[in-house]
């Protein structure tokens, strides 16, 4: 009779002198399986390539011994280093079973592990009465790599919580900024795909804004050290590529690949084979991701797309056209420019001077500071709107010129445009006094109004009297 029953996750061995019987593992009939090994004790592997030589000694000379359950001491080598190899000193989990990377640690008697999987009492009393007569191996026995998860949902405690999910994206701290492809790659699944599927984001960390935006089309699980996830398949970035013990893969897990590593002299190369397929997100970045990766076997598929309709605002487009000097106010641009941010209104702000006056460094939202051009008229005729905020002008020639070419205006109350008869229909005067720090919401109020109204036609007023006092003054 054997006195072993190894569980082999993955590759082939031959029985072991006949005191080991190997059964393939498969999550759907494993207590059935269990129930018809024929070893005393049962044991799980994830890959024969992996074990110590003195692996299967050890074990059996210790299912020589009467015990419930022994935790079997280990170390772990991730790219070629041995993070530890020290003794475990009764860990919190040695009579405490649960799923994941801890379950091939064991040696279970078969009986009691049977009483387990059909129990429905997962408590700590309940496992700590089963598993009384616990032994150990002292020393490290067993080297192991990252690969599949020994993955099914029967062995927990109340000591973690157990979630399911179908679709999993695991992020880590990788998405803590708001520009990035990996993120309009998410957008565009949850676009494409969220009302046929049920899809869930788990991260460590991630930008607030960038949250919000996800969580129109995934359901948003900031990861629990307590929870365990069971994921029917999961989908990890290249950039990521390690996911926590506590993500546990019932299915397939995939590996996602964003960029053409060869095209980057510094791309990090991954030694070990942690997932089930490894996909580029178009062919040559599947192509060019070989050396890279522990496979030698990409597919790839080419990125979704679909435009919300709601994403696609009008976008406003705003000139001006003046020196760098105080009493121009070029501030109250940003007193402008800062409502159209906070609102979301996409926009594009061209400003010419002869000096920007700010740091190269800064950000202003949607302004661009330009070097004063020799001709700025195509630019005036494209835009929705001239800006003038100046706290004086005697006839300004780029709001007349803004006027002839049918470009709404937005303007200071100066004299000079009362003269120019420039009223509500050719855009918009907005008092000094709307600029001041306690008058924000009613500068709002004309900034949304100058939105909305940013397609209206207009044309132009200017009177054909201008022309009449030049006729005085010359000859012919």
């Amino acid at each position: 009779m054997a006195n072993i029953t190894t569980f082999l996750i993955k590759g082939e061995l031959d029985n072991y002198e006949d005191k080991i019987e190997f059964i393939k593992y498969n999550k759907d009939t494993i207590l059935e399986d269990i129930k018809n090994a024929k070893g005393k004790y049962i044991n799980f592997i994830k890959n024969f390539e992996n074990i110590k030589e003195t692996y299967f000694e050890k074990i059996l000379s210790i299912s020589e011994t009467e015990f419930d359950v022994c935790f079997l001491n280990y170390t772990i080598e991730i790219d070629g280093k041995i993070l530890s190899t020290e003794v475990l000193e009764e860990p919190e989990i040695q009579k405490k079973p649960y799923v994941g990377d801890y379950i091939w640690c064991y040696l279970w008697k078969k009986e009691k592990l049977i009483e387990l999987l059909e129990s429905n009492d997962k408590s700590n009393e309940y496992v700590d009465s089963l598993f009384y007569y616990v032994n150990f191996i002292r020393e490290p026995i067993y080297n192991h790599k990252p690969s599949e998860q020994l993955v099914t949902d029967f062995i927990y405690t109340d000591e973690k919580k157990l979630e399911k999910r179908s679709n999993v994206f695991y992020l880590g701290n990788y998405i803590n900024g708001q520009f990035n492809g990996y993120i309009t790659w998410l957008k565009n699944i949850g676009r494409c795909f969220s009302n046929d599927y049920k899809m869930t984001i788990i991260y460590d960390k991630i930008y607030e804004p960038t949250r919000v935006a996800l969580s129109k089309y995934f359901e948003m699980i900031e990861r629990d050290k307590s929870t365990l996830y069971l994921c029917d398949k999961l989908f990890v970035t290249y950039s990521t590529y390690y996911y926590p013990k506590d993500l546990l893969v019932n299915g397939e897990n995939y590996l996602f690949i964003h960029g053409n590593m060869s095209d980057y002299p510094h791309s990090r190369k991954y030694k070990y084979d942690n997932y089930t397929k490894y996909i580029g997100v178009s062919e040559i970045s599947a192509k060019k991701a070989e050396g890279y990766f522990p496979t030698d076997h990409f597919e790839h598929i080419m990125n979704p797309i679909k435009i919300d309709p709601n994403d696609v605002l009008p976008h406003l487009k705003l000139v001006s056209a003046q020196r760098n000097d105080p009493i121009k106010k070029g501030e109250r641009i940003h007193k402008i420019s800062k409502i159209l941010d906070e609102e979301g209104v996409p926009y594009t702000w061209n400003v010419f001077t002869d000096t920007n006056p700010y740091p190269p460094e800064s950000v202003y939202g949607g302004v661009i500071y330009r070097r004063s051009v020799q001709n700025a008229l195509p630019y005036i005729n494209d835009a929705d709107y001239f800006v003038q905020l100046s706290d004086s002008e005697a006839c300004s020639y780029s709001v007349m010129e803004a006027l002839s070419l049918n470009t709404k205006v937005i303007l200071t109350p100066l004299d000079c445009y009362k003269e120019m008869k420039i009223d509500e229909d050719q855009g918009f005067i907005i008092p000094f006094e709307y600029f001041e720090d306690d008058n924000k919401e009613k500068l709002r109020e004309v900034v949304l109004q100058i939105v909305k109204d940013q397609h209206k036609k207009t044309t132009n007023n200017l009177s054909p009297e201008m022309y009449e006092g030049y006729k005085d003054l010359l000859i012919k």
